[in-house]
Order: C-alpha cells, then structure tokens, then sequence
C-alpha cells in the first residue's frame, strides 16, 4: 500500500447522528486534512471535519452540523497542538473564506496538499502506488497574486470592501489582504478612499476586480453594477482616476437576476485608458484583456510553463493541440520553440488576444480557432497530433471529451488541473479508454489556501499481444 492509500476500516459500527448533538462539545484527534483543508477526526464511529485543525492534534471541537452524512465541527480549543502550527497573520483568518491553512507552517502546507491529492486520487480514482513528485512550492507564500476581486458594500461607517465570509454570502469588510504585495494593498487602500468620498446613491455597485501586471508595472480596475446613468459612471472613474499606476478604468453593467456577478448582459463596457495588460511569459509578450482569463499566481504559472516544455522534450515538429488554451500563454511558448500547435479556446477575446500576441512576437507555426472543445474534437482525425495539452475549469471534462480522447488515442497527453476529485475522477477514466499515467507534479498556485494545481503526464498503455493458437 502507498502512503496514499485511504484506510477506512468500514465494519466499524456506526451510531446514530443524534449521538452528536449540534452545541456538544467533544475531544477529537485529527488523523488527516481532506480536501478543503478540513482536519477529519472520528467521534463514535463518524467522521467529524473541523475547519483550522492539523494532523496529529487533539482538539476540543464543538459540533456544528451535520451534512450530507458528514458532521461539521469547530475548533474551541488546541489540546495538543502540531510542531507545525504558526499564528496566522490576518485578522480575519476563518471567517474570511479566502485562507484555509495559514495555521500551518508554509512547508507542511506542501506536505499535507500533497497527502490530500494522494487520499483524492485513492478514494475516488481507485488509484494505489501512483508516484506524486513532491509540491513545487510558491516563490513567495504571500504577496502572490496579481489577480483580486473583492466586493463593495456599505456599512454604518461608509463603503467597504470585502469577501464574502466562510459559508455564507455575507460580505465581510476587511482592511487588506495578505496575498498581495504592499503595491497592490496601495491600490486597494485607493480604490476604499476613492470610493468614501464619493457616495453610493445610484451606483449599486457590487465589486472591483484589481489586475496587475509584473511587466507593465500597472493595473487594471474593472467595476461591475448597476449604474443607473452613464454619469454615475464617469464620477466612479473620477474618484479612482488618481490611484497609482492604473492604466485602465472598465465598468461592466451585470444582470440582477444573476446571482453570479461576472455573468453580463448584453451590453458594451465602458472602458477608461485600456482594456488589457501585457505580461511576460517564457520570453514572450502576452496580451491578457480584462475579460480573458489570467492566472493570479504568474510566477508559479511561469514554472509550470517551463516544466512542460521539459516534459515534451524536443519540439521541432512536434504537433501539439491545446485544448481550453485561454490566451495561449503554453501553447505559443511551444510554438515559438518549434512545435506546431493548435490552439482551441470558446472564448472569442481570448483568441483576439492570442492572436495579437501571435503577430507581436512573430511566432510561426501556430494556428488559434474558436470553438467548444467538444465540438472541435469531433473534427479531430486519428494520427493528426502527437501531444494533447489540456486545462479544463474546476469541473474537468465531460464524458463525450474522454470518450473522444479514447477514440483518437494521442500517444502523449498532459492534463492540467486545478481540482483534485475531477481530477481523480478524470484520470479513472482515462485509463480506463487506454491511458497510464507517467507521472504526476503538483504546483503550489495558491499558497495559505487548500488550492492545488497539479499537471499530470500520461502515455498509452502498452497492448498486450496474444498469440492465436
């Protein structure tokens, strides 16, 4: 058995929810974090996950809830606490939903997300003795991302902005936040003070979402709400239009009827300065508009970037498709070192930004389309590509994708995840069409958090050959 192997030793008897009543309080031992970040313990047989636990404590823990057959507890008191644990730096930490494991000592953070993606890969994936090289760790465990959304509220002392609180869809005001450096916590302090004195009537607005970019050495600030006159919307880019280093002011109009704020209606944005940065990326200049995806932690992607190009070795000629490619930051990095690469994103501004990347850095050989990757498959012949490069969302890839990829057989496959159960659940069934897995190398994208993002390599399986009697 690998030192990821679940244990569940399920013929213990089980007693009934009642046995822990919501309110009791209990001594519980952590044996394990599972995804979330939750330390899991056992009370009369159930399993009880507490949020702020480590492995190897003994916590007094108050039972909260219980849900989809899992009870929820909280820590009241560490008994015995773990070598590892450290006083977190935030104030908020536990109700701001953003942190998981700040308690833990940054290197035991790799240790344990590597263990959760191990438990993952066993208990969903039914995968046993899988080589999980060891976390790539963040250059900087704070003061990494570049990318932040925070919501506008108001409160009795003005506006604020904040995150929405653990479990609710409370908005939280907090003062900063730890996971960006001092020049982006600048921009926030900007974008609260822009926003007090200017008062609230008729902006309704709901969030900001603050883009920085190491290269230009700027930002972006795109609002989203619902401004009743577009000259509610010139005096919001007046109280911001002094914050340093913003390049671009873009307001975005969302519908009430959507509880998701990103989704937009059918209407133009109104955009101040520009609407993109440039970013640099394996050596190249990469255009990102605000409306395509960018990765908050850029220099963790850089790493990861490079560890593909080693994966697939030499690329001269190498045919490569890339599927969810977003703006094409790995594919034309292949390109530009002699891969001949597809691109397929079903975002149209995405692929306008891959494609004036194209022409800015003078990249051959690689070609962008517009499509579902679904429906691109389909197109897709046997023997067209040698590598299939693929990052699904959180949700992975749906049954008629594997399918597919069962179908086409491409000899070399990397998968890019940033879920661990899709993930499992995904690599289950690759192998299953034909597929092993060559190895598995995990990145820590989002250091304090429970977040994983992990690159798996895999080839096909070898054919066993019978002989007819």
């Amino acid at each position: 058995m690998s030192n990821f192997d679940l244990n569940i030793k399920t013929s213990k008897p089980t007693f009934p929810p009642e046995s822990l009543p919501p309110g009791s309080s209990h001594l519980l031992h952590i044996e394990k974090l599972v995804a979330g970040g939750f330390g899991l313990g056992r009370l009369n047989g159930q399993v009880v996950l507490c949020e702020g636990a480590i492995p190897g404590e003994t916590i007094e823990a108050e039972i909260l809830r219980r849900r989809k057959g899992v009870t929820q507890g909280k820590v009241l008191k560490v008994q015995e606490p773990a070598d590892s644990r450290v006083v977190p730096i935030c104030p908020v930490v536990g109700r701001c939903g953003g942190c998981q494991l700040q308690h833990v000592q940054y290197e035991e953070q790799c240790s344990q997300k590597r263990l959760i993606l191990g438990d993952t890969l066993c208990r969903i994936g039914k995968m046993s003795d899988i080589p999980i090289s060891p976390v790539i760790p963040s250059p900087g465990p704070y003061g990494y991302r570049q990318v932040l959304r925070m919501g506008i509220g108001e409160g009795r002392d003005g506006v604020f902005l904040g995150f929405f609180e653990s479990g609710t869809q409370q908005l939280l005001p907090v003062d900063t936040c730890f996971l960006v450096d001092e020049g982006f916590r600048a921009v926030i302090d900007g974008v609260r003070t822009g926003l007090g004195a200017l008062g609230m009537d008729g902006m309704n607005l709901e969030s900001v979402e603050i883009r920085w970019s190491q290269l230009d050495k700027g930002g972006l600030l795109v609002f989203r709400g619902r401004a009743q006159t577009k000259e509610h919307v010139a005096r919001l880019m007046n109280a911001c239009a002094e914050i340093s280093n913003i390049k671009g002011w873009i307001y975005e109009r969302v519908d009430p009827s959507e509880h998701d704020s990103r989704r937009r209606v059918r209407q133009e944005p109104i955009v101040r300065g520009v609407d993109h940065l440039w970013e640099a990326f394996g050596g190249l200049r990469l255009k990102v508009s605000y409306r395509s995806f960018m990765q908050a932690n850029w220099d963790v992607f850089q790493l990861l970037g490079k560890t593909v190009v080693e994966r697939l070795g030499v690329l001269k000629g190498k045919r490569v498709l890339e599927l969810y490619a977003g703006t094409g930051p790995l594919g034309l990095t292949l390109a530009n070192q002699g891969a001949q690469v597809t691109c397929v994103e079903g975002n149209p501004f995405a692929i306008h930004d891959a494609r004036e990347s194209i022409q800015v850095n003078n990249i051959a050989g690689c070609r962008v389309k517009i499509s579902s990757v679904e429906s691109y498959l389909m197109t897709v012949q046997s023997g067209a590509y040698d590598v299939i490069l693929l990052d699904p969302p959180r949700a992975g890839l749906n049954p008629k994708i594997i399918d597919q990829l069962g179908v086409l057989r491409v000899p070399h496959v990397l998968y890019l995840s940033c879920d661990a159960p899709s993930l499992a659940r995904d690599m289950k069934s690759l192998c299953e069409k034909g597929y092993e897995i060559r190895s598995i190398q995990p990145f820590d994208m989002f250091p304090q958090t429970a977040h994983l993002e992990t690159l798996v390599e895999l080839g096909l399986a070898p054919t066993v050959k019978t002989i007819d009697s």
